[in-house]
């Protein structure tokens, strides 16, 4: 597998963010964040994405966990795509969602990619419930960001 760091949590921010180098071209990271076809290879079983526009909506689905909703908040490719999710139990509430951001940065043959997640400290007004949250997607960045590494670099060799 290529060079991978965990992780990082940052509880003064409420922040997790995880940087990745991955053995694919930026066009190939950018279609495995944004196009639900691949994004079901790595990011859960299912997604579903209306269009790949701001305020587009879609979900993410892990069997064992459920469908979580999503809208898109930024595109700007091919090199940031962001959007608001909710993990939380209950309706979809856009400010109540934290916000997942992509940065791909093209270097030779390689792609550096970054997410950075924040948002936690309005998902709650609870801060046990914040600081587990917090660390229950940091294990999420950690297994889904590998999967997303292998399942580039297998689609590459």
């Amino acid at each position: 597998m290529t060079n991978t760091q965990a992780a990082v949590v940052d509880a003064d921010r409420y922040t997790v963010s995880r940087t990745v180098v991955v053995n694919a071209p930026r066009a190939a990271v950018w279609r495995a964040l944004t196009d639900p076809e691949h994004i079901a290879k790595w990011f859960g079983q299912t997604a579903t994405l209306d269009a790949l526009e701001v305020g587009a909506r879609g979900s993410f689905g892990w069997p064992d966990h459920g469908v979580f909703p999503m809208v898109v908040t930024e595109v700007a490719e091919p090199d940031h795509f962001a959007y608001r999710w909710y993990t939380q139990s209950g309706e979809f509430d856009v400010d109540r969602a934290t916000e997942a951001r992509f940065t791909l940065v093209e270097e030779g043959a390689t792609t550096v990619l970054t997410v950075v997640e924040t948002g936690f400290d309005r998902i709650s007004d609870d801060e046990e419930i914040r600081r587990g949250q917090l660390e229950s997607n940091r294990q999420g960045w950690d297994g889904e960001l590998d999967e997303l590494v292998a399942y580039l670099e297998a689609v590459s060799a």
